[in-house]
């Protein structure tokens, strides 16, 4: 008869208590204290409800990582919104406002909530503004070569690219293509995106970049790699969608919510999307981010489809570890 050594290579250890799971995914042991054969398992990864924002509002901007995030801006009617509010993993407390009230904005910022910038959006016109964040206060920045509105942005605040978005109204004849790339004080063009669109996902920094959905008008599954230099079409997304939220790296995105997918979530390894865990809320409009990677982020705000704005915000979680007992037949 076979043996575990045979078949894994190593011997069943005996312990006295349950070893840390998410360092022994996949491994067996023979808990002595219980008397029972236990594994560690990594589930598939799952939303769960989050402390909400203190002003529902769509169009908002979001940074930082799930313990340490920032939102900004949005549509709250009847006016534009300047609130900014920060997290520290229990708490959402209201801080100083950004120095211009707008709403489909887009923020830049993979590092705790200390440090981010925002660009573009609407005041209600198409603005070119761009303001940073030092953990206190805003400080207008250089303002953008161009005005636009609900753009991709990837990166930090001193080193972000911005793409596509529209510039003027109406929004479907005005979508642009235009890249530009920040280096803590100028904005200077780059390659051009290879299909123009607004609303469109972002993950990754200002050298290592995916460009994700979008409207052409209409919404798109199309994604797009920059690397430094040029953009490159890879790996369509499963769900055609605009307006959502999304983060990560070039090589381990996430994205979810938005227009024609307001509760899917997809999750990227580098080659493929796989579709995941499911909002609980649909959201579009929406705003969040996963920080460098994809197994932990939020969604927060935005406007559910025959409702209103919302307040709420849901944290996500990937994998989702556990030990299992194992039962003998």
């Amino acid at each position: 008869m076979a043996t575990y050594k045979g078949i894994q290579g190593y011997s069943v250890q005996k312990l006295s208590s349950d070893p840390t799971v998410e360092d022994t995914v996949g491994q067996l042991w023979y808990n002595s204290n219980s008397g029972k054969f236990k594994i560690s398992v990594a589930g598939a990864g799952a939303w769960a409800a989050g402390t909400n924002i203190n002003t529902a509002r769509e169009y908002l901007a979001a940074s930082g990582i799930t313990t340490a995030a920032i939102v900004m801006g949005g549509d709250a009617p009847p006016g534009d919104d300047s609130l900014t509010e920060t997290y520290n993993g229990t708490t959402w407390t209201e801080v100083a406002n950004l120095n211009d009230a707008r709403y489909q904005l887009s923020a830049a910022g993979q590092a705790p909530s200390t440090a981010a910038l925002v660009a573009g959006g609407r005041e209600p016109t198409i603005s070119n503004s761009a303001e940073e964040w030092d953990g206190t206060s805003w400080t207008e920045a250089t303002n953008l070569t161009t005005a636009r509105a609900l753009s991709g942005m990837a990166g930090i605040q001193t080193a972000a690219i911005m793409f596509g978005g529209y510039t003027g109204s109406p929004a479907p004849s005005s979508i642009t293509d235009k890249a530009v790339v920040w280096n803590g004080s100028t904005w200077t063009e780059t390659a051009d995106l290879l299909v123009g669109r607004s609303g469109i996902y972002n993950a990754g920094t200002s050298t290592a970049a995916l460009g994700i959905g979008g409207n052409i008008p209409g919404v798109t599954a199309t994604v797009e790699s920059y690397n430094g230099t040029s953009w490159t079409e890879t790996t369509n997304i499963n769900t055609a969608r605009s307006d959502g939220a999304s983060g990560g790296s070039q090589t381990a995105a996430l994205i979810f919510g938005g227009l024609t997918g307001s509760v899917v979530t997809e999750s990227w390894d580098g080659s493929s999307w796989t579709t995941v865990g499911s909002l609980a809320t649909g959201r579009h409009a929406t705003s969040g981010t996963t920080g460098t990677s994809n197994s932990s982020g939020f969604a927060a705000g935005g406007y559910n489809p025959g409702s209103t704005n919302l307040n709420t915000v849901e944290i996500w979680t990937d994998p989702v570890y556990a030990i299992k007992t194992v039962t003998v037949s």
